[in-house]
Parts: structure tokens; sequence; C-alpha cells
């Protein structure tokens, strides 16, 4: 780790619009994800973990407060400029895979360079290269219901690791997985680290968080750090 700020929460708020009013899922969180760091954002069901990581992929916008992504002010961009940082700088793993069904393991994982001016031999080249770091090349022509859980969940790390993003965000990634499969995406997770990735990951197991270098906790949308 190297110590330099690629993430910083200042003061963020998130509000939703119901019919008995408004509510916060997040409440004026501050927090700062250096490059290179491993975190576990931990906390119960309903708690404004998955929130608080949609807008960290610029999935949503934040009502209040500041976000900055490399020093860049991301908080205020629209649609367009967001997808546009998310596809060079975000990689999602989600809980459930969100593989194409009638993709092949190779074109799932080269989807995200389809959105680049790259020839597809360049696409399906890096694509490999990234299926390669989750050993799972013999797979490349399968598709994902010829796959297990965790095999599928080892394709969707590939997928987000395509595009070389500054940081990796987990939602939950071990969520669908049994004990074993999903040890073995965190040995996965470890290795990556250990190569120098920054990795974010929302889960509520705390076996998992403590594999991490870093939990903070969420409750009630308000963060606290673990001491």
């Amino acid at each position: 780790m190297n110590n330099e700020p690629l993430i910083q929460l200042s003061e963020l708020t998130k509000d939703f619009i119901i019919d008995a009013g408004v509510t916060s899922a997040i409440k004026g969180i501050n927090l700062t994800i250096n490059a290179g760091e491993y975190l576990s954002i931990a906390g119960p069901s309903g708690c404004g973990k998955s929130t608080l990581l949609s807008i960290l992929g610029l999935l949503e916008t934040s009502t209040s407060g500041q976000y900055l992504l490399n020093g860049y002010k991301v908080h205020d961009l629209d649609v367009y400029q967001r997808a546009e940082i998310r596809n060079k700088e975000i990689g999602f793993i989600f809980q459930a895979f969100n593989l194409i069904g009638d993709l092949t393991v190779l074109e799932n994982v080269a989807l995200p360079l389809s959105y680049r001016k790259m020839k597809k031999a360049e696409r399906n080249e890096i694509a490999m290269n990234s299926l390669e770091k989750v050993n799972m090349t013999d797979r490349a022509k399968y598709y994902p219901a010829q796959l297990s859980g965790g095999q599928q969940q080892r394709i969707a790390v590939a997928r987000s690791l395509v595009v070389n993003p500054s940081i990796l965000l987990a939602d939950e990634p071990t969520g669908n997985l049994d004990t074993e499969n999903g040890s073995a995406i965190m040995d996965l997770f470890d290795e990556l680290h250990d190569e120098g990735r920054t990795i974010c990951m929302v889960t509520h197991d705390a076996r998992f968080a403590q594999r991490s270098q870093r939990i903070v906790h969420l409750k009630d949308g308000v963060l606290r750090e673990t001491p």
C-alpha cells in the first residue's frame, strides 16, 4: 500500500423518497481508501452497505457531500461521464455473478472492452490473460450455465480485472457460494491484493471481513471505524 488516497468521501449522504417521506440510507460518510488497500465494509442487511458501494462505483449519486476519485470530483458528473469513468477505473464483482447466459466465458470477460475502440482479437487476448489470472482459461468456450457457482464467480473476477481498474468493488462476493468456494474466492482476493490491487468489499460475514487490512462498520447508515 502506497498511502496515496484513491478515494475520498466527505460528508456523503444518500436520501430516498418513500411514501412516509424521506429516509437516509447513508448519513455523513467520511472515508478514505488508499491505493493498494484492502478494505471491508461490514454490517447487517439494510444498513446501507450496498448503497454506499453503488455510489463508490458511480452507479448511484449521492444526495450531498463530496466524492473524489484519484483527486477528481465525480459526485456531480452526468450519467455519461460516470459511465466512462466507471469503465476505465472500476471493476465490479457482484453476489449474483451477473454473467450473460448466451455469451461464452471469453465473451463475458471481454465485454467491458467492447466499449473501447479495440479490435476483437485484441479484446480476446486481454480477456484470456485475465482468465489466466483466475485459472479459468480452460473454460473460455463454456457458457455460464455449464459452470459451478465458484467457477462463475472466478469468471466475474476475471471480467472485473479486464480493464485494469484502479479499484475492485465486491458486493457480497461469497453470498451465493458454499463455504469451500467462498474461501477459494477469498484466497483469490488475497492473491490480487498481494499483487497490489485495491479492493473494497462489502460483506456481512465476519470471517471474511477479518481477512482484509481494515474493516469499517455501517449501522443505520452511519460509518464507524473498527478500533
